[in-house]
């Protein structure tokens, strides 16, 4: 009987192939496979690290594990998703990523399609460092019927807990609570294809504003 979890799998790795992954060991990751890693794969190993798994056998055996759930896929492919997936267990974090929200603060179209997932139906969006206090994360686009969910991780894989995406008159919004110096992200995930014109980070005494638009 067909095993949904390895179908499951296998529709994402196919997902990522979407990707061109023309790069040498030697070359930094791509922010687009990164975020299809983050997007498609990484819920299943956020609480492994350490070298845990397949990865104290060595390149090869990292190899076979994404061969395992990816079945046949080029060889660039599998050296790629596997050096982010070593990257995550060793290093027990997500591949660093070259943009932040908290330094930007509004990111518009162009980056938000660098964020999104292969399929169409998710972000990963890197926040970066916050301070402790209350935020508000305000997304345009999303279509209040795409019934869209949110995760906010912390570097640690540990997830902050906040009440969803909810409507805020023509633009929707996520608010979280900070309590301590956090490296954080946002991974949004919809039943179908999605796509953000903008969003906008805020804290929140600064309350709502005009709507994300890039320079």
């Amino acid at each position: 009987m067909p095993n949904p979890r390895r179908r499951s799998s296998q529709l994402a790795l196919a997902a990522i192939l979407a990707f061109p992954l023309a790069v040498t060991a030697s070359d930094p990751i791509p922010i687009e496979s990164a975020v299809a890693f983050n997007t498609q794969c990484a819920r299943c190993h956020e609480g492994e690290c350490s070298g845990r798994l397949s990865f104290h056998l060595g390149e090869d055996a990292a190899d076979e594990h994404i061969r395992r759930h990816g079945g046949a896929l080029p060889v660039e492919t599998v050296r790629q998703l596997s050096e982010l997936l070593r990257y995550m267990k060793v290093q027990c974090a997500f591949y660093p990523l070259p943009l932040t929200l908290a330094r930007d603060r509004i990111w518009g179209g162009d980056t938000l399609g660098r964020l999104r997932a292969p399929d169409g139906t998710g972000y990963f969006l890197p926040l970066g460092l916050l301070a402790p206090g209350l935020y508000r994360l305000w997304i345009d686009g999303l279509d209040p019927g795409a019934r869209a969910s949110a995760e906010v991780i912390a570097a640690s894989f540990d997830q902050l807990d906040h009440q969803g995406i909810v409507p805020a008159g023509n633009r929707q919004v996520l608010a979280f609570q900070v309590d301590a110096p956090t490296e954080l992200y946002v991974r949004i995930t919809a039943q179908g294809p999605i796509a953000l014109t903008g969003v906008e980070l805020a804290s929140a005494s600064a309350g709502a504003s005009s709507p994300a638009q890039e320079p």
